[in-house]
């Protein structure tokens, strides 16, 4: 008789060493989706003064659902289309996703991210509303730095470890995880 212990082994473990995109953009209508957005933003946070407690420490964070607030819709189907862009232009590939959270975080001096990942999405992107210079940058696999600046969008596979060090400047970010549901090139609809 075998017993689960004996068929429990243990599995060997195999790597494999794969380069993986993170996507930067900078949009010329930085400045007016900005200001709109720092607005929205600023409204919103008058509304939802309550901060909510996660691994970022920083002086405001809102709740998890902006992407269902009416007054954040323009910002959302813009992010939709940069993932659109990126999905179709460099992966080759046109998919049906849904978002799944939308936070916007205030940091002030002293604020930081610990070291995390936004596993078990498949993409998440920060954009950078508001930021002082000299604001500390968002570190990937703590080898890639990207210095923040008004109207950078950042889009990158949600298991990539990545982290804010501490800050002395100020910085509004809006980020957000998505979820790929199908590829069309693949399952097309109808099939």
């Amino acid at each position: 008789m075998t017993t689960f212990s004996r068929l429990n082994r243990g599995f060997d473990i195999l790597t494999i060493k794969k380069d993986f995109p993170i996507f930067t953009y900078v949009s010329l209508e930085k400045d007016d989706i900005n200001r709109e957005l720092l607005n929205t933003i600023s409204d919103y946070r008058k509304k939802n003064p309550e901060s909510i407690r996660t691994n970022v420490n920083a002086n405001w964070r809102s709740g998890w659902d902006l992407h269902k607030v009416s007054e954040f819709e323009r910002f959302t189907k813009w992010i939709c289309g940069n993932f659109d862009y990126v999905f179709s232009y460099h992966l080759g590939k046109r998919y049906d996703y849904s978002i799944i959270d939308m936070w916007a975080i205030q940091y002030e001096s002293g604020d930081y991210a610990q070291i995390h990942d936004h596993y078990p999405f498949h993409f998440s992107c920060v954009y950078y509303v508001d930021v002082e210079d000299g604001c500390s940058p968002i570190v990937f696999e703590n080898s890639i730095e990207v210095k923040p600046e008004n109207g950078l969008l950042i889009i990158f596979p949600s298991f990539l470890d990545h982290e804010v060090p501490i800050t002395e400047k100020k910085r509004t970010v809006v980020s957000m995880n998505i979820a790929i549901s199908r590829d069309q090139n693949l399952f097309p609809r109808g099939v």
